[in-house]
Protein backbone atom coordinates (compact mmCIF):
# COMPACT_ATOMS: atom_id res chain seq x y z
CA UNK A 1 0.00 0.00 0.00
CA UNK A 2 2.87 2.38 0.81
CA UNK A 3 4.48 1.69 -2.58
CA UNK A 4 1.20 2.39 -4.34
CA UNK A 5 0.82 5.64 -2.39
CA UNK A 6 4.27 6.73 -3.52
CA UNK A 7 3.36 5.94 -7.10
CA UNK A 8 0.20 8.05 -6.87
CA UNK A 9 1.87 11.04 -5.23
CA UNK A 10 5.02 11.03 -7.34
CA UNK A 11 3.21 11.07 -10.67
CA UNK A 12 3.38 14.63 -11.98
CA UNK A 13 -0.13 15.14 -13.33
CA UNK A 14 -0.19 18.92 -13.61
CA UNK A 15 2.47 19.44 -16.34
CA UNK A 16 0.62 17.00 -18.62
CA UNK A 17 -2.78 18.71 -18.37
CA UNK A 18 -4.13 20.79 -21.20
CA UNK A 19 -7.36 22.75 -21.62
CA UNK A 20 -9.20 21.76 -24.78
CA UNK A 21 -8.91 24.60 -27.28
CA UNK A 22 -12.52 25.35 -28.18
CA UNK A 23 -13.79 28.26 -30.23
CA UNK A 24 -14.77 30.22 -27.13
CA UNK A 25 -11.36 29.59 -25.50
CA UNK A 26 -9.58 30.86 -28.62
CA UNK A 27 -11.81 33.95 -28.71
CA UNK A 28 -11.13 34.74 -25.03
CA UNK A 29 -7.38 34.25 -25.38
CA UNK A 30 -7.23 36.41 -28.51
CA UNK A 31 -9.32 39.15 -26.89
CA UNK A 32 -7.21 39.29 -23.73
CA UNK A 33 -3.98 39.19 -25.74
CA UNK A 34 -5.15 42.23 -27.65
CA UNK A 35 -5.94 44.05 -24.40
CA UNK A 36 -2.74 43.36 -22.48
CA UNK A 37 -1.86 47.05 -22.35
CA UNK A 38 -5.16 47.85 -20.67
CA UNK A 39 -4.74 44.92 -18.29
CA UNK A 40 -1.31 46.21 -17.25
CA UNK A 41 -3.06 49.21 -15.72
CA UNK A 42 -4.22 46.92 -12.88
CA UNK A 43 -2.26 45.15 -10.21
CA UNK A 44 -4.98 42.59 -9.39
CA UNK A 45 -8.42 41.38 -10.40
CA UNK A 46 -9.87 43.32 -7.46
CA UNK A 47 -8.38 46.52 -8.91
CA UNK A 48 -9.94 45.69 -12.27
CA UNK A 49 -13.46 44.93 -11.06
CA UNK A 50 -13.61 47.96 -8.75
CA UNK A 51 -12.22 50.42 -11.29
CA UNK A 52 -14.46 53.35 -12.16
CA UNK A 53 -12.02 55.67 -13.97
CA UNK A 54 -9.55 53.86 -16.23
CA UNK A 55 -12.05 51.85 -18.29
CA UNK A 56 -15.59 52.22 -19.50
CA UNK A 57 -18.25 49.89 -18.09
CA UNK A 58 -18.39 47.99 -21.40
CA UNK A 59 -14.60 47.54 -21.53
CA UNK A 60 -14.41 46.33 -17.95
CA UNK A 61 -17.32 43.92 -18.41
CA UNK A 62 -15.73 42.43 -21.53
CA UNK A 63 -12.41 41.87 -19.76
CA UNK A 64 -14.14 40.27 -16.76
CA UNK A 65 -16.16 37.98 -19.04
CA UNK A 66 -13.13 36.62 -20.89
CA UNK A 67 -11.08 36.19 -17.70
CA UNK A 68 -13.95 34.22 -16.16
CA UNK A 69 -14.29 32.12 -19.32
CA UNK A 70 -10.65 31.02 -19.23
CA UNK A 71 -10.68 30.59 -15.45
CA UNK A 72 -13.71 28.28 -15.67
CA UNK A 73 -12.08 26.12 -18.35
CA UNK A 74 -8.83 25.82 -16.38
CA UNK A 75 -10.69 25.11 -13.13
CA UNK A 76 -12.72 22.32 -14.72
CA UNK A 77 -9.56 20.64 -16.01
CA UNK A 78 -7.66 20.98 -12.73
CA UNK A 79 -10.54 20.04 -10.45
CA UNK A 80 -11.39 16.95 -12.50
CA UNK A 81 -7.88 15.73 -11.55
CA UNK A 82 -8.41 16.65 -7.87
CA UNK A 83 -6.13 19.68 -8.00
CA UNK A 84 -8.38 22.22 -6.33
CA UNK A 85 -7.04 25.67 -7.13
CA UNK A 86 -9.51 28.27 -5.88
CA UNK A 87 -11.32 30.58 -8.27
CA UNK A 88 -9.73 33.68 -6.77
CA UNK A 89 -6.23 32.22 -7.29
CA UNK A 90 -7.01 31.24 -10.87
CA UNK A 91 -8.38 34.71 -11.64
CA UNK A 92 -5.03 36.23 -10.65
CA UNK A 93 -3.13 33.59 -12.65
CA UNK A 94 -5.16 34.32 -15.78
CA UNK A 95 -4.71 38.06 -15.33
CA UNK A 96 -0.95 37.66 -14.88
CA UNK A 97 -0.58 35.52 -18.02
CA UNK A 98 -2.81 37.87 -20.04
CA UNK A 99 -0.80 40.94 -18.96
CA UNK A 100 2.33 39.36 -20.47
CA UNK A 101 0.63 39.32 -23.91
CA UNK A 102 1.18 36.82 -26.70
CA UNK A 103 -1.80 34.51 -26.19
CA UNK A 104 -1.54 30.85 -25.08
CA UNK A 105 -2.90 31.90 -21.70
CA UNK A 106 -4.28 28.55 -20.49
CA UNK A 107 -1.09 26.52 -21.08
CA UNK A 108 0.99 29.27 -19.46
CA UNK A 109 -1.24 29.30 -16.38
CA UNK A 110 -0.93 25.52 -16.01
CA UNK A 111 2.87 25.72 -16.52
CA UNK A 112 3.13 28.45 -13.87
CA UNK A 113 1.08 26.38 -11.40
CA UNK A 114 3.24 23.32 -12.06
CA UNK A 115 6.42 25.34 -11.48
CA UNK A 116 4.96 26.64 -8.20
CA UNK A 117 4.31 23.08 -6.98
CA UNK A 118 0.56 23.52 -6.87
CA UNK A 119 -0.14 19.78 -7.11
CA UNK A 120 1.59 19.02 -3.81
CA UNK A 121 -1.06 17.67 -1.40
CA UNK A 122 -2.12 19.47 1.75
CA UNK A 123 -4.89 18.59 4.18
CA UNK A 124 -7.98 19.59 6.08
CA UNK A 125 -8.14 18.81 9.81
CA UNK A 126 -11.60 18.31 11.25
CA UNK A 127 -12.67 17.47 14.82
CA UNK A 128 -14.83 14.44 15.52
CA UNK A 129 -17.19 13.66 18.36
CA UNK A 130 -17.98 10.23 19.83
CA UNK A 131 -15.20 8.57 17.80
CA UNK A 132 -12.77 6.23 19.51
CA UNK A 133 -9.83 3.91 18.98
CA UNK A 134 -9.71 0.58 20.80
CA UNK A 135 -7.07 0.73 23.53
CA UNK A 136 -4.89 -2.17 24.71
CA UNK A 137 -5.71 -3.66 28.11
CA UNK A 138 -3.51 -2.47 30.96
CA UNK A 139 -2.13 -6.01 31.33
CA UNK A 140 -0.87 -6.01 27.69
CA UNK A 141 0.74 -2.61 27.05
CA UNK A 142 2.77 -4.05 24.13
CA UNK A 143 -0.41 -4.88 22.18
CA UNK A 144 -0.56 -4.10 18.45
CA UNK A 145 -3.45 -1.70 19.14
CA UNK A 146 -2.69 1.95 18.35
CA UNK A 147 -4.61 5.12 19.04
CA UNK A 148 -4.48 6.32 15.43
CA UNK A 149 -4.88 4.84 11.96
CA UNK A 150 -4.05 5.97 8.44
CA UNK A 151 -5.80 4.93 5.23
CA UNK A 152 -3.43 6.08 2.46
CA UNK A 153 -5.48 4.84 -0.51
CA UNK A 154 -8.58 6.53 0.88
CA UNK A 155 -6.60 9.67 1.70
CA UNK A 156 -7.45 10.15 5.37
CA UNK A 157 -6.21 9.39 8.87
CA UNK A 158 -7.91 9.44 12.27
CA UNK A 159 -6.68 9.74 15.82
CA UNK A 160 -7.97 9.61 19.35
CA UNK A 161 -7.80 12.79 21.44
CA UNK A 162 -4.33 13.79 22.66
CA UNK A 163 -4.91 16.10 25.70
CA UNK A 164 -1.94 18.38 24.99
CA UNK A 165 -0.99 20.76 22.19
CA UNK A 166 2.47 19.23 21.85
CA UNK A 167 1.05 15.72 21.49
CA UNK A 168 -1.58 16.94 19.00
CA UNK A 169 1.15 18.62 16.92
CA UNK A 170 3.24 15.44 16.87
CA UNK A 171 0.20 13.37 15.92
CA UNK A 172 -0.76 15.70 13.07
CA UNK A 173 2.77 15.33 11.72
CA UNK A 174 2.55 11.53 11.81
CA UNK A 175 -0.88 11.46 10.19
CA UNK A 176 0.18 13.82 7.41
CA UNK A 177 3.40 11.90 6.77
CA UNK A 178 1.50 8.60 6.55
CA UNK A 179 -0.58 10.14 3.75
CA UNK A 180 2.47 11.32 1.80
CA UNK A 181 2.27 14.97 2.91
CA UNK A 182 5.86 16.00 3.50
CA UNK A 183 5.99 19.67 4.49
CA UNK A 184 6.69 20.44 8.13
CA UNK A 185 3.80 21.62 10.31
CA UNK A 186 5.07 24.47 12.49
CA UNK A 187 4.42 23.98 16.20
CA UNK A 188 3.81 27.70 16.75
CA UNK A 189 0.96 27.60 14.23
CA UNK A 190 -0.62 24.62 15.96
CA UNK A 191 -0.24 26.24 19.38
CA UNK A 192 -1.84 29.44 18.11
CA UNK A 193 -4.84 27.60 16.68
CA UNK A 194 -5.23 25.39 19.75
CA UNK A 195 -5.50 28.51 21.91
CA UNK A 196 -8.50 29.70 19.91
CA UNK A 197 -10.12 26.42 18.87
CA UNK A 198 -10.88 24.47 22.03
CA UNK A 199 -10.98 21.16 20.14
CA UNK A 200 -7.51 20.55 18.70
CA UNK A 201 -6.17 18.84 21.83
CA UNK A 202 -9.52 17.66 23.23
CA UNK A 203 -11.36 15.95 20.38
CA UNK A 204 -10.56 13.00 18.15
CA UNK A 205 -9.18 14.25 14.84
CA UNK A 206 -9.67 13.44 11.18
CA UNK A 207 -7.02 14.58 8.70
CA UNK A 208 -8.03 14.33 5.04
CA UNK A 209 -5.48 14.68 2.23
CA UNK A 210 -6.53 17.28 -0.34
CA UNK A 211 -4.67 19.33 -2.92
CA UNK A 212 -6.08 22.79 -2.38
CA UNK A 213 -4.87 26.38 -2.74
CA UNK A 214 -7.28 29.19 -1.99
CA UNK A 215 -7.43 32.95 -1.79
CA UNK A 216 -10.92 33.51 -0.37
CA UNK A 217 -12.26 32.05 2.86
CA UNK A 218 -14.91 29.59 1.69
CA UNK A 219 -14.24 28.96 -1.98
CA UNK A 220 -13.14 25.30 -1.64
CA UNK A 221 -15.36 24.36 1.29
CA UNK A 222 -17.56 22.20 -0.96
CA UNK A 223 -14.47 20.06 -1.68
CA UNK A 224 -13.60 19.65 2.00
CA UNK A 225 -17.18 18.84 2.96
CA UNK A 226 -17.50 16.12 0.31
CA UNK A 227 -14.20 14.51 1.27
CA UNK A 228 -15.09 14.56 4.97
CA UNK A 229 -18.48 12.97 4.19
CA UNK A 230 -16.91 10.13 2.23
CA UNK A 231 -14.10 9.61 4.78
CA UNK A 232 -16.64 9.41 7.62
CA UNK A 233 -18.74 6.97 5.58
CA UNK A 234 -15.66 4.80 5.06
CA UNK A 235 -14.93 4.72 8.80
CA UNK A 236 -18.50 3.81 9.67
CA UNK A 237 -18.65 1.03 7.08
CA UNK A 238 -15.44 -0.48 8.48
CA UNK A 239 -16.85 -0.14 11.99
CA UNK A 240 -20.12 -1.85 11.01
CA UNK A 241 -18.36 -4.78 9.35
CA UNK A 242 -16.01 -5.20 12.32
CA UNK A 243 -18.91 -5.11 14.81
CA UNK A 244 -20.78 -7.68 12.71
CA UNK A 245 -17.85 -10.08 13.18
CA UNK A 246 -16.57 -9.31 16.68
CA UNK A 247 -19.25 -7.28 18.44
CA UNK A 248 -19.01 -3.80 19.92
CA UNK A 249 -15.83 -2.75 21.70
CA UNK A 250 -16.41 -2.46 25.43
CA UNK A 251 -16.72 1.22 26.31
CA UNK A 252 -13.92 0.97 28.88
CA UNK A 253 -11.55 -0.13 26.09
CA UNK A 254 -12.51 2.70 23.74
CA UNK A 255 -10.86 6.11 23.83
CA UNK A 256 -14.29 7.61 23.15
CA UNK A 257 -15.32 6.79 26.71
CA UNK A 258 -12.05 6.98 28.61
CA UNK A 259 -10.38 10.31 29.43
CA UNK A 260 -12.46 12.11 26.85
CA UNK A 261 -13.11 15.81 27.39
CA UNK A 262 -14.32 16.44 23.87
CA UNK A 263 -16.14 19.66 23.13
CA UNK A 264 -19.16 20.28 20.94
CA UNK A 265 -18.16 23.93 20.58
CA UNK A 266 -16.87 23.46 17.03
CA UNK A 267 -16.83 26.58 14.91
CA UNK A 268 -14.02 26.08 12.41
CA UNK A 269 -11.65 23.65 10.75
CA UNK A 270 -7.98 23.89 9.78
CA UNK A 271 -6.63 23.68 6.26
CA UNK A 272 -3.00 23.10 5.39
CA UNK A 273 -1.81 24.31 1.99
CA UNK A 274 1.48 22.93 0.73
CA UNK A 275 4.10 24.75 -1.35
CA UNK A 276 7.73 23.68 -1.87
CA UNK A 277 10.41 24.92 0.50
CA UNK A 278 8.05 26.32 3.12
CA UNK A 279 6.39 25.04 6.30
CA UNK A 280 2.78 24.01 5.83
CA UNK A 281 0.59 27.10 5.59
CA UNK A 282 -2.20 26.63 8.15
CA UNK A 283 -5.44 28.57 8.08
CA UNK A 284 -8.31 28.60 10.51
CA UNK A 285 -11.55 28.70 8.53
CA UNK A 286 -14.90 29.40 10.25
CA UNK A 287 -17.67 26.89 9.62
CA UNK A 288 -20.04 28.11 6.94
CA UNK A 289 -22.72 25.47 7.54
CA UNK A 290 -25.80 25.16 9.73
CA UNK A 291 -25.44 23.89 13.28
CA UNK A 292 -27.33 20.69 12.42
CA UNK A 293 -25.18 19.96 9.38
CA UNK A 294 -22.08 20.64 11.44
CA UNK A 295 -23.17 18.23 14.16
CA UNK A 296 -23.85 15.50 11.63
CA UNK A 297 -20.53 16.07 9.87
CA UNK A 298 -18.61 15.77 13.16
CA UNK A 299 -20.57 12.87 14.64
CA UNK A 300 -18.73 9.63 13.86
CA UNK A 301 -19.92 7.33 16.64
CA UNK A 302 -17.61 4.40 15.95
CA UNK A 303 -14.67 2.64 17.55
CA UNK A 304 -11.90 1.37 15.28
CA UNK A 305 -9.42 -1.32 16.32
CA UNK A 306 -6.11 -1.41 14.48
CA UNK A 307 -5.72 -5.14 15.10
CA UNK A 308 -9.05 -5.73 13.33
CA UNK A 309 -7.96 -3.55 10.40
CA UNK A 310 -4.85 -5.70 9.90
CA UNK A 311 -6.86 -8.90 9.25
CA UNK A 312 -7.24 -10.16 5.68
CA UNK A 313 -11.04 -9.88 5.99
CA UNK A 314 -10.96 -6.19 6.88
CA UNK A 315 -8.24 -5.41 4.33
CA UNK A 316 -10.47 -6.88 1.62
CA UNK A 317 -13.43 -4.81 2.81
CA UNK A 318 -11.28 -1.70 3.07
CA UNK A 319 -10.14 -2.00 -0.56
CA UNK A 320 -13.71 -2.47 -1.77
CA UNK A 321 -15.02 0.45 0.32
CA UNK A 322 -12.28 2.82 -0.82
CA UNK A 323 -12.81 1.90 -4.48
CA UNK A 324 -16.58 2.43 -4.23
CA UNK A 325 -16.42 5.70 -2.31
CA UNK A 326 -13.75 7.13 -4.61
CA UNK A 327 -15.91 6.36 -7.64
CA UNK A 328 -18.94 8.04 -6.08
CA UNK A 329 -16.92 11.02 -4.83
CA UNK A 330 -15.45 11.61 -8.29
CA UNK A 331 -18.84 11.21 -9.99
CA UNK A 332 -20.49 13.59 -7.53
CA UNK A 333 -17.74 16.15 -7.94
CA UNK A 334 -17.84 15.96 -11.73
CA UNK A 335 -21.61 16.07 -12.16
CA UNK A 336 -22.86 17.95 -9.07
CA UNK A 337 -20.08 20.26 -7.85
CA UNK A 338 -18.92 21.06 -11.39
CA UNK A 339 -22.55 21.15 -12.58
CA UNK A 340 -22.27 19.07 -15.74
CA UNK A 341 -25.01 19.32 -18.33
CA UNK A 342 -25.99 15.69 -17.77
CA UNK A 343 -28.99 16.00 -15.45
CA UNK A 344 -29.40 12.24 -15.20
CA UNK A 345 -25.85 11.74 -13.90
CA UNK A 346 -26.34 14.64 -11.51
CA UNK A 347 -29.49 13.08 -10.02
CA UNK A 348 -27.86 9.65 -9.86
CA UNK A 349 -24.76 10.73 -7.91
CA UNK A 350 -26.73 13.05 -5.65
CA UNK A 351 -28.88 10.05 -4.77
CA UNK A 352 -25.88 7.89 -3.90
CA UNK A 353 -24.35 10.57 -1.67
CA UNK A 354 -27.73 11.22 -0.05
CA UNK A 355 -27.93 7.50 0.76
CA UNK A 356 -24.53 7.79 2.45
CA UNK A 357 -25.71 10.81 4.46
CA UNK A 358 -28.70 8.88 5.80
CA UNK A 359 -26.45 5.89 6.51
CA UNK A 360 -24.14 8.07 8.64
CA UNK A 361 -27.13 9.43 10.55
CA UNK A 362 -28.06 5.91 11.65
CA UNK A 363 -24.86 5.83 13.75
CA UNK A 364 -25.44 9.20 15.40
CA UNK A 365 -24.33 9.31 19.03
CA UNK A 366 -27.43 11.27 19.99
CA UNK A 367 -30.08 9.41 17.99
CA UNK A 368 -32.40 6.94 19.66
CA UNK A 369 -33.28 3.53 18.23
CA UNK A 370 -36.33 4.80 16.37
CA UNK A 371 -34.33 7.56 14.69
CA UNK A 372 -31.61 5.08 13.72
CA UNK A 373 -34.21 2.76 12.20
CA UNK A 374 -35.76 5.56 10.13
CA UNK A 375 -32.34 6.74 8.91
CA UNK A 376 -31.28 3.21 7.98
CA UNK A 377 -34.54 2.50 6.13
CA UNK A 378 -34.29 5.74 4.15
CA UNK A 379 -30.66 4.94 3.31
CA UNK A 380 -31.64 1.57 1.83
CA UNK A 381 -34.65 2.94 -0.02
CA UNK A 382 -32.52 5.77 -1.49
CA UNK A 383 -29.80 3.33 -2.53
CA UNK A 384 -31.93 0.54 -4.00
CA UNK A 385 -34.95 2.23 -5.55
CA UNK A 386 -35.39 4.87 -8.23
CA UNK A 387 -38.61 6.42 -6.99
CA UNK A 388 -41.58 5.60 -4.82
CA UNK A 389 -43.82 2.93 -6.31
CA UNK A 390 -45.96 0.25 -4.67
CA UNK A 391 -44.06 -2.85 -3.58
CA UNK A 392 -41.03 -1.11 -2.10
CA UNK A 393 -40.27 -3.88 0.41
CA UNK A 394 -40.34 -6.63 -2.22
CA UNK A 395 -38.21 -4.54 -4.58
CA UNK A 396 -35.62 -3.82 -1.88
CA UNK A 397 -35.45 -7.48 -0.87
CA UNK A 398 -34.99 -8.57 -4.48
CA UNK A 399 -32.31 -5.99 -5.22
CA UNK A 400 -30.50 -6.71 -1.98
CA UNK A 401 -30.31 -10.32 -3.14
CA UNK A 402 -28.87 -9.21 -6.49
CA UNK A 403 -26.22 -7.07 -4.79
CA UNK A 404 -25.25 -9.77 -2.30
CA UNK A 405 -25.47 -12.79 -4.57
CA UNK A 406 -23.01 -15.41 -3.34
CA UNK A 407 -22.39 -13.68 0.01
CA UNK A 408 -22.74 -16.09 2.96
CA UNK A 409 -25.72 -15.25 5.16
CA UNK A 410 -27.62 -13.27 2.54
CA UNK A 411 -30.89 -14.55 4.03
CA UNK A 412 -30.08 -12.96 7.40
CA UNK A 413 -29.27 -9.67 5.65
CA UNK A 414 -32.59 -9.69 3.81
CA UNK A 415 -34.45 -10.45 7.02
CA UNK A 416 -32.72 -7.61 8.89
CA UNK A 417 -33.32 -5.05 6.15
CA UNK A 418 -36.99 -5.97 5.78
CA UNK A 419 -37.44 -5.76 9.56
CA UNK A 420 -35.88 -2.27 9.50
CA UNK A 421 -38.18 -1.19 6.67
CA UNK A 422 -41.34 -2.47 8.39
CA UNK A 423 -40.22 -0.97 11.72
CA UNK A 424 -39.73 2.37 9.97
CA UNK A 425 -43.30 2.18 8.61
CA UNK A 426 -44.62 1.49 12.10
CA UNK A 427 -42.69 4.45 13.53
CA UNK A 428 -43.93 6.78 10.79
CA UNK A 429 -47.57 5.69 11.08
CA UNK A 430 -47.86 4.94 14.82
CA UNK A 431 -45.18 7.18 16.29
CA UNK A 432 -43.33 4.40 18.11
CA UNK A 433 -41.16 1.35 17.52
CA UNK A 434 -43.22 -1.75 18.21
CA UNK A 435 -40.89 -4.43 16.89
CA UNK A 436 -37.21 -5.22 17.09
CA UNK A 437 -34.86 -4.30 14.28
CA UNK A 438 -31.29 -5.50 13.95
CA UNK A 439 -29.56 -2.23 13.14
CA UNK A 440 -26.05 -3.72 13.32
CA UNK A 441 -26.77 -6.33 10.65
CA UNK A 442 -28.55 -3.73 8.54
CA UNK A 443 -25.57 -1.37 8.71
CA UNK A 444 -23.19 -4.14 7.64
CA UNK A 445 -25.58 -5.13 4.83
CA UNK A 446 -25.65 -1.56 3.55
CA UNK A 447 -21.84 -1.41 3.39
CA UNK A 448 -21.70 -4.66 1.38
CA UNK A 449 -24.60 -3.62 -0.84
CA UNK A 450 -23.18 -0.16 -1.56
CA UNK A 451 -19.83 -1.59 -2.66
CA UNK A 452 -21.49 -4.24 -4.84
CA UNK A 453 -23.78 -1.73 -6.53
CA UNK A 454 -21.02 0.79 -7.29
CA UNK A 455 -18.73 -1.97 -8.60
CA UNK A 456 -21.16 -2.29 -11.53
CA UNK A 457 -20.59 1.31 -12.69
CA UNK A 458 -17.52 0.84 -14.97
CA UNK A 459 -18.72 0.46 -18.56
CA UNK A 460 -22.35 1.09 -17.62
CA UNK A 461 -24.35 3.63 -19.63
CA UNK A 462 -26.91 5.61 -17.64
CA UNK A 463 -30.44 5.07 -19.04
CA UNK A 464 -33.08 7.76 -19.28
CA UNK A 465 -35.25 6.13 -16.60
CA UNK A 466 -34.80 3.89 -13.53
CA UNK A 467 -30.98 3.79 -13.36
CA UNK A 468 -30.82 1.56 -10.26
CA UNK A 469 -33.13 -0.99 -11.86
CA UNK A 470 -31.01 -0.95 -15.02
CA UNK A 471 -27.69 -1.09 -13.15
CA UNK A 472 -28.78 -4.14 -11.17
CA UNK A 473 -30.50 -5.72 -14.20
CA UNK A 474 -33.60 -6.20 -12.07
CA UNK A 475 -36.08 -7.44 -14.65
Amino acid sequence: MVDRLGEILSSAVLPTLAVKSTRSIKQSEAFLASKHNQLNLFGSVDDLVTDEKKLSEAERSALEHHIRSLRAAIARELWSHEIHIGRSVLDECVLGAAKAGGGDITPRVIADLAQAGAERPGFVVYPLISFGMKMPPISHPSSSLRDWAAFPRAGYAVSGQKHSVKAAHERLGKMASALGIKNRIAFEDVRHFAATSGWLDRNPLMLVRVTSHTGDMYENQFVYALKIRTAASSLLMLHALAVEKSGHVDKFHSSSSVSNWQTLDIRHYLIGENLPGRPMSLRRVPMNVSALELARLSDVAATIATDDLSTSRMKTFSRAIVTALKAVEQGYFRHVNLTSKDKGQRRFYKRLVTALDWYRQSFGSRVNESEAVVAMAVAFETLLTDSYQPGVAERMERRLGICLKGVPGVGAYKEAVLAIYYARSEIVHNGSLGQQANIVTGQAAFARCFCALVSRLPGWVLPANEPIRDLLKDT
